[in-house]
């Protein structure tokens, strides 16, 4: 069940990632684009929260039913970052950059014209990749772990 969660976790990321987010920018205008993936996210970081909590329990569950090697605390830990990873992203990164977005139309700046709005939402939407690529990282790593301990 654990792997299953992970697997279908790091498939909703991947597909968000190389499908829905590439698709808005390329068809939409960027502002429509930026308003589109702004109202997917929380629905994003609420998948990937449900399906870490349901890999975390069911790692925990057979880390104290069946096994307590060393090992299985790695997969744990991994799918723990994973999630704590995403929840920061959601609970924290997503409504700063979303006030920073909101301060920066508030401004009226042209679009890519330096501002401390602009930068306070460019420095929130690198934070937000950042986090996701290490949940990505720590989800492959973790569905390794996984693996070998079959």
């Amino acid at each position: 069940m654990a792997a299953g969660a992970i697997v279908c976790w790091l498939g909703v990321m991947a597909f968000f990632g190389a499908v829905i987010a590439p698709a808005a920018f390329t068809t939409l205008d960027r502002e429509a684009a930026g308003r589109f993936v702004s109202a997917v996210f929380p629905r994003y970081y609420a998948v990937g929260a449900a399906l870490g909590g349901l890999a975390l329990l069911a790692l925990l569950v057979r880390l104290l039913l069946r096994d307590d090697r060393s090992g299985g605390w790695v997969s744990l830990l991994l799918v723990a970052l994973m999630l704590a990873s995403t929840l920061y992203a959601w609970l924290v990164v997503l409504p700063a950059a979303h006030a920073a977005r909101e301060a920066l139309h508030q401004t009226g700046a042209a679009t890519g014209a330096v501002s401390i709005e602009s930068l306070a939402f460019t420095r929130l939407h690198r934070l937000s990749s950042v986090l996701n690529g290490v949940s990505l990282l720590a989800g492959i790593l973790g569905l390794v772990a996984v693996g070998l301990r079959r």
